[in-house]
C-alpha cells in the first residue's frame, strides 16, 4: 500500500509533462461503494460504507467528441446486516469486505466537444462513457477476531450435490458513467464522474440464494461455512448455532451486486 501510494503522487507530478494533443495520463481519487443483499434500507446509509479508491488513466483523444480510455482503479467495498432497519436483517447478522482491483477499457464521449488546445473554445463537455472491465475481488468477515475468506468456505453449499460450483474471484463487469470535464490549461484537465460497474456474478457480498441446513453444511464444508453462513446466534448472545432449514432465503438471487465510484 505505501508503495502504491508512493508512486501514485510521483505519477501526479509528472502527469503534466506526458500531457500532449491526442495522449492524456493521470491520477483518479475518490470513493467507493457497493450496492448487494448485505444493503442498508436508506440510499443515505450506503455512505456509511464508502471507501477510498484511487487509480490511473491512459486516454486517446480520437478528436473533440471521441477518447479511447486504459483506467486502472484499486479500492475496497463492505457492507453489514447491523445497518439494517428491518428485525430479520439485523438478525442474519452478515457482514463481509473486500479490496477490487479494476483494468477497464472504455469508450469516451464528449457531449459538446472538447478540446486541450486554449485556441479553442472547447473548454468544458458533460461526457459518457462505457466498456468492459475484468475485476479482482476476494470476500471476507470478521469473526472471532481474525479475518476469514469467504469463498473457500462454500457458505451456500458451493459444491455439494445439487449446489453450484464455488464463484470466481477475477470477473468482468460493464462500467458505465459520466461526468463533467474542465480545462485548466494546455498541460492539466480536471474530472468529476461517477461509474457504475454492472457484475455477471451475484456474490461480490459472498451472499446470493438460499440456506443450507447447520448440520449438512457441517459434515460437507466444515465448521466454519456452517457458522458464518448464518450468524443469528451472534446477534441473539448465544453459542449455539442458529439451525436454518435447507431453502431458506438468505439473499436476492434475481439481482446482481455492482459497485460504484465518484472519482
Amino acid at each position: 500500500m505505501r508503495f502504491s501510494l508512493i508512486f501514485f503522487f510521483a505519477f501526479f507530478l509528472v502527469s503534466s509533462d506526458l500531457h500532449s494533443q491526442n495522449f492524456e495520463i493521470g491520477p483518479q481519487i475518490g470513493g467507493m461503494v457497493y450496492t448487494g443483499d448485505l444493503d442498508p434500507p436508506q440510499f443515505g446509509q450506503h455512505f456509511q460504507n464508502l471507501n477510498f479508491t484511487y487509480g490511473l488513466h491512459l486516454k486517446y483523444n480520437f478528436n473533440r467528441y471521441l477518447d479511447l480510455r486504459l483506467n486502472f482503479n484499486k479500492g475496497a467495498v463492505n457492507g453489514r446486516d447491523s445497518l439494517g432497519s428491518a428485525d430479520w436483517q439485523r438478525k442474519r447478522n452478515l457482514s463481509f469486505e473486500s479490496d477490487i482491483t479494476e483494468f477497464a477499457l472504455m469508450v469516451e464521449s464528449n457531449i459538446l466537444g472538447f478540446s486541450t488546445d486554449e485556441r479553442d473554445n472547447k473548454a468544458f463537455s458533460p461526457y459518457a462513457f462505457a466498456g468492459i472491465a475484468i475485476y479482482k475481488f476476494n470476500p471476507r468477515t470478521l469473526y472471532n477476531g481474525a479475518y476469514i475468506n469467504l469463498q473457500p468456505l462454500g457458505t451456500e453449499g458451493q459444491g455439494m450435490p445439487g449446489r453450484p460450483e464455488k464463484y470466481k474471484l477475477t470477473q468482468f463487469a460493464v462500467p458505465i458513467g459520466g461526468g463533467m470535464k474542465f480545462r485548466m490549461s494546455e498541460q492539466i484537465s480536471i474530472g468529476l464522474e461517477v461509474n457504475v460497474r454492472f457484475l455477471f456474478t451475484d456474490y461480490l457480498d459472498d451472499v446470493s440464494t438460499t440456506y443450507v441446513a447447520y448440520e449438512d453444511l457441517l459434515n460437507a464444508n466444515g465448521a466454519d461455512a456452517a457458522r458464518l453462513a448464518n450468524r443469528e446466534f451472534e446477534y441473539l448472545g448465544n453459542t449455539d448455532p442458529y439451525l436454518q432449514a435447507t431453502g431458506d432465503i438468505r439473499g436476492k438471487p434475481e439481482v446482481n451486486d455492482y459497485y460504484m465510484t465518484g472519482m
